[in-house]
């Protein structure tokens, strides 16, 4: 039986979750860091075991950027993607301002994902593209 639980991301799980995905590994003080400034998180249990995740980062009202949205690769396709967004989506109709700017990074090949979730690919008529810089990258 899957159980949703929110904001009850720890930097563990975080850590194992993204592992699993494939996504860059970051030092444990880091991590710890960086979850001190989640407004909102998502973890979906099966028993004892973590198997998605999701945050929400941002000013809390104006703002919102939702990151690191992972679905351990052995559940995926069970739509517990679908539901950890509708989560994660209620957060942030339940806290934002009206016309709040919800921004997100899909992973390649995702973006019809999101699209379903009122998200569209940038650049379009009304938005230029988006962009992202990484400091001190590692390679």
């Amino acid at each position: 039986m899957l159980r949703i639980e929110e904001n009850g991301l720890t930097a563990e799980i975080y850590t194992n979750l993204r592992v699993y995905a494939g996504m860059q590994p970051y030092p444990p003080e880091d991590v710890e860091k960086a979850l001190k400034g989640t407004l909102f998180s998502v973890v979906v249990w099966d028993g004892e075991e973590p198997v998605a995740i999701a945050r929400v980062v941002g000013d809390g009202r104006v703002v919102f950027f939702i990151k690191d949205v992972v679905v351990h690769p052995d559940w995926q396709g069970r739509g517990i993607g679908r539901a950890v967004m509708e989560r994660v989506m209620a957060y942030v109709e339940r806290e934002g301002a009206p016309n709040a700017y919800v921004g997100l990074m899909s992973t390649p090949g995702k973006e019809s994902f999101y699209e379903k979730f009122g998200f569209h690919v940038r650049p379009c008529g009304y938005e230029g593209s988006g962009m992202t810089c990484y400091i001190n990258r590692v390679k």
